[in-house]
């Protein structure tokens, strides 16, 4: 192992913790202490890697987003089916499927007060929405004109809205997984197509 791998899996444990730290306590009661001990790595290191609190929040924010169900590749008939499926597993039962689902809302919700988050979470959401975007314009012979492009940037902003609507209702309990899963392929298949 180098040394930038053994650098790499100490950033991994560290933001895996913070996601965990993020569901259970939230942004507001999370604590840089906090983390280290879920990470099993002093204070110090953490600010080794991380300059601050602001920083593990971004690379949390960054690790979510790279683990989501739309970096799994699900096995399917079609890339449009493989993003369909994989979006729907945003919401799912399993303890870390449901970890970064609360990380992203609480993050979310902080966000509306804070600008720094805000900045990190329009990145990530950007991100997220772009690789739909190209998704959509690889799967869509009718994407593939100028004007068409416009129009796959715009369905992933709605896809991604859709998909942050449902986890939220899913969530709190107002909807079950498998309510807000079928739901939500209903809704992205009359947003994307299948």
């Amino acid at each position: 192992m180098t040394n930038q791998d053994s650098i790499d899996d100490t950033q991994t444990k560290i933001v895996r913790a913070a996601a965990r730290c993020l569901a259970q306590r939230g942004v507001r009661g999370l604590r840089m202490t906090d983390i280290g001990r879920e990470a099993g790595v002093s204070s110090g290191l953490l600010y080794y890697h991380f300059a601050d609190r602001d920083g593990l929040l971004a690379a949390t924010l960054a690790h979510v987003n790279a683990t989501a169900a739309a970096e799994r590749g699900a096995v399917a008939p079609d890339a449009r089916t493989a993003l369909i499926d994989n979006l729907v597993d945003e919401i799912a039962d399993e303890p870390e499927v449901r970890e970064h689902a609360i990380a992203w809302q609480e993050i979310t919700a902080s966000a509306v007060f804070d600008e720094t988050l805000a900045a990190h979470l329009a990145d990530s959401t950007g991100q997220w929405q772009q690789r739909i975007a190209n998704t959509l314009r690889a799967t869509d012979p009718e994407d593939m004109a100028e004007h068409a492009a416009s129009n796959a940037a715009e369905r992933a902003i709605i896809v991604t809205a859709l998909v942050d609507g449902f986890s939220q209702r899913w969530l709190t309990g107002r909807l079950t997984t498998d309510q807000a899963r079928e739901l939500l392929r209903t809704a992205l298949i009359a947003q994307i197509g299948s």
